[in-house]
């Protein structure tokens, strides 16, 4: 992830002006997705997260603390991800298998997990309002995106928006989904969830986290447009792994530098 996979984001704010396309053609925008999905990292990524409940004036109402491991595969990588109590007992976990064709979630719950069937990959995650489908960015693999137009995000960011359809298998969850993706990072800046012809929920970066070449989500906002309920993903350390590296290299790779 030179810039970003896990979810390529950056900063994204509200902007005045937008230029929409008629058309984008969907060869541009699937090697623009293909651009995203290679800028994850070679090796594998291990992260230490929080998801936090926030109010409506951004006042921390909850946190539950999260773990991510990020390894690469021949054609995608698997997630798994790791959700612990206050004490540092395991609430529930997930793995994904992310690649060719539809993702395959695995779900377990308890300390130690006990595979359990798969909750809503839609709905809020310990009460808050990130669910799975953000958390493991496995729309990064969904098929038949099409560019819809461009924008400029936060007056800075030259973005092409495009749009992706839900796939059948989530039927009932989304309709489709835009992405802000600024192609001079390979970075999803921001996006929005769609249903019954209106934005539902939209995810934005408000930091970056920069592991060497690699670009991460610093706090990413999650909001409800419908309620106006609002948590955050806040990533703290994060550290690549590999054996092929020295003590030295390692040191220098896993040193990362907030903006």
């Amino acid at each position: 992830m030179r810039t970003s996979g896990w979810a390529g984001w950056a900063a994204a704010f509200w902007v005045g002006a937008c230029a929409w396309a008629t058309a984008g053609g969907d060869p541009a925008a699937e090697a623009q997705m293909a651009r995203v999905r290679r800028s994850m990292p070679e090796v594998p990524l291990e992260l230490e997260a929080a998801i936090r409940v926030v109010d409506p004036n951004g006042k921390n109402l909850k946190t539950v603390q999260a773990e991510a491991l990020l390894t690469p595969r021949d054609t995608g990588r698997t997630a798994r991800y790791v959700l612990r109590d206050a004490f540092g007992g395991i609430l529930e976990e997930m793995t994904v298998e992310l690649g060719d064709g539809a993702a395959a979630f695995a779900y377990a719950l308890g300390d130690p997990p006990q595979p359990a069937p798969l909750p809503d990959l839609f709905g809020p995650i310990q009460g808050s309002e990130i669910s799975w489908m953000e958390m493991s960015f496995s729309y990064f693999w969904w098929p038949d995106p099409k560019i819809v137009g461009s924008e400029k995000v936060a007056n800075r960011w030259d973005c092409q928006v495009i749009e992706i359809p839900c796939p059948p298998e989530y039927a009932g969850g989304w309709s489709h989904l835009r992405l802000w993706v600024a192609p001079a990072y390979d970075a999803v800046v921001r996006g929005e969830a769609w249903r019954a012809g209106r934005a539902v929920k939209r995810f934005e970066v408000k930091s970056v986290k920069k592991l060497r070449q690699v670009y991460m989500i610093g706090d990413l906002e999650v909001k409800n447009l419908v309620t106006g309920a609002r948590a955050r993903l806040k990533v703290g350390k994060m550290r690549m792994l590999s054996p092929d590296y020295s003590p030295e290299e390692l040191e220098e790779f896993n040193a990362p530098i907030a903006w």
